[in-house]
């Protein structure tokens, strides 16, 4: 009887592992997929509308435009690689290999792309700043992508990353410096003063994009009140707009009175209607009303849920 008790419970312990096994490959697939894809938009930009305007918007891939302009038969694709493997093996001893990996795969891929791409595509030459715009957007959403999906560009993020390491240069200061410098670099080899500019605006672009890719379309609001009446507020919320709500017990800092705050997550769509149900009940409530662009739980959006 004991036997097989224990036999049923290996049996299970085995289709438990088989089951993880299962989902770690599909999770590896998926991820690879979601890299591929990104980095195919940023090799796109780069060969469209990057490098044929001379725009270096800060990081490795600045210099390799740079470079290229002078000795063209040093393709980017390879001169980003070349000199990410540096970084790679100081990396992997700082860092770890797990936090190496998904910048090693997304910068092999991005760059030897870049490379295989160029003769297919049009290298479209056009006004800088549309260059710097088109560019730029495609630049970012596309290693927002390669973000999304736990993978990296390596370059300069990955520099700043030692650097901070290193000497403990927090991380958003060593990557301005690096790219800044970069980008004036590109307007002294250029010997331009546009072309800075220009860099920046395709920068600044790429930025946002990197965000948009990362956290979509979707838009939220987070809501807060502060009022004397949370218990008519809160089931007016619950069964009008069938919304959670969190009570947060508070107090007033001049009139040392007790208070509680609601706090609510919804879609941007319904923060008109919240206002209206609360000043409705209670006039002299306070509402504070705040951006939330991503919120995972339910009734939005999925724990594993990618996109």
């Amino acid at each position: 009887m004991i036997f097989w008790k224990g036999k049923s419970m290996n049996s299970s312990g085995r289709i438990s592992k088989l089951r993880n096994k299962k989902q770690t490959i599909k999770t590896i697939l998926i991820n690879s997929l979601g890299i591929f894809i990104g980095s195919l938009i940023y090799a796109l930009s780069v060969n469209i509308f990057i490098q044929p305007n001379q725009i270096a918007p800060g990081g490795f891939i600045g210099i390799a435009i740079i470079i290229n302009h002078f000795t063209p038969i040093l393709k980017i694709g390879t001169l980003l690689i070349i000199m990410n493997i540096p970084l790679f093996v100081i990396g992997s001893k700082r860092l770890g290999i797990k936090f190496l990996f998904g910048a090693i795969v997304g910068t092999i891929l991005s760059s030897v792309l870049i490379d295989l791409t160029l003769p297919f595509v049009p290298q479209i030459k056009t006004e800088p700043i549309l260059g710097a715009i088109y560019g730029g957007f495609l630049m970012g959403a596309g290693i927002g992508i390669i973000f999304r999906f736990f993978g990296s560009t390596g370059g300069t993020d990955l520099l700043a990353q030692i650097v901070y390491d290193y000497s403990g240069l927090p991380f958003g200061q060593s990557l301005m410096f690096i790219d800044v410098s970069i980008i004036i670099l590109a307007g002294v080899f250029f010997k331009s003063v546009s072309i800075p500019l220009y860099s920046i605006i395709a920068a600044l672009i790429s930025n946002y994009a990197i965000d948009l890719a990362q956290e979509g379309f979707r838009f939220y609001k987070t809501v807060l009140i502060v009022t004397s009446e949370p218990g008519k507020i809160k089931d007016a919320i619950l069964k009008e707009m069938e919304r959670g709500v969190t009570e947060l017990k508070a107090k007033g800092a001049y009139t040392g009175e007790s208070k509680t705050i609601l706090m609510i997550a919804i879609p941007r769509t319904e923060t008109s209607r919240i206002k209206k149900l609360t000043v409705e009940i209670d006039p002299e409530s306070f509402i504070i009303i705040g951006d939330a662009s991503e919120i995972i739980g339910q009734g939005f959006k999925s724990s594993k849920e990618r996109i």
